[in-house]
């Protein structure tokens, strides 16, 4: 297994999440997004719209990149909610991994590390939305003890979707060495 390690992400790393986030998408979405939108995803637009969050660089937001030898392989983020949603103060608003590494325990590391800077940032409770058909995804955070709260439609880009909402009353239950986390993961 290749060495990656977590740090936080600079707006010289924009162009490289935004790559990894179009390799996820298109690789996870197909058949859930029409193949039309995925193939139509723009490195530059997005690119962009990561660059301008980075440069904010706003003391409720926090975005980590997973870092090897080959470049950045992943990146999460999330955010303080301006007002609660469901009960919690804090949204898990993006994890995604290059293809070839989902499934090495990557994931949950970044979960943890936006778990711990949103604790830090005062968030008592996370929230995360993911389309309805990603299953993978859904264990995912099934495993990592999130309770489903919520299913709804939402339109995305002028695509009518369906989502689910899950949560974590206590962002501690996602920190390392935390018992309840601990218990998910054996």
């Amino acid at each position: 297994m290749m060495n990656v390690i977590l740090r936080p992400a600079t707006v010289a790393d924009a162009e490289a999440i935004a790559e990894v986030r179009i390799k996820s998408w298109r690789a996870t979405y197909r058949g859930m997004i029409p193949d039309s939108y995925l193939d139509d995803m723009k490195l530059d637009e997005s690119a962009a719209h990561w660059a301008k969050i980075l440069e904010v660089a706003s003391d409720r937001v926090c975005v980590f990149v997973a870092e090897s030898e080959n470049g950045i392989v992943g990146f999460a983020s999330g955010m303080l909610l301006p007002e609660e949603k469901l009960g919690l103060d804090a949204e898990l608003t993006a994890v995604y991994l290059s293809p070839d590494m989902q499934r090495s325990g990557i994931g949950r590391r970044m979960v943890q590390d936006v778990a711990q800077a949103l604790k830090a940032k005062g968030a008592k409770g996370l929230l995360v939305w993911v389309i309805s058909g990603n299953k993978p995804a859904r264990k995912f955070y099934e495993h990592l003890g999130a309770e489903l709260l919520i299913e709804q439609g939402f339109n995305w880009d002028g695509m009518d979707l369906q989502e689910v909402g899950y949560g974590w009353k206590s962002v501690a239950m996602l920190l390392p060495g935390t018992a309840a986390l601990r218990r998910n993961l054996h």
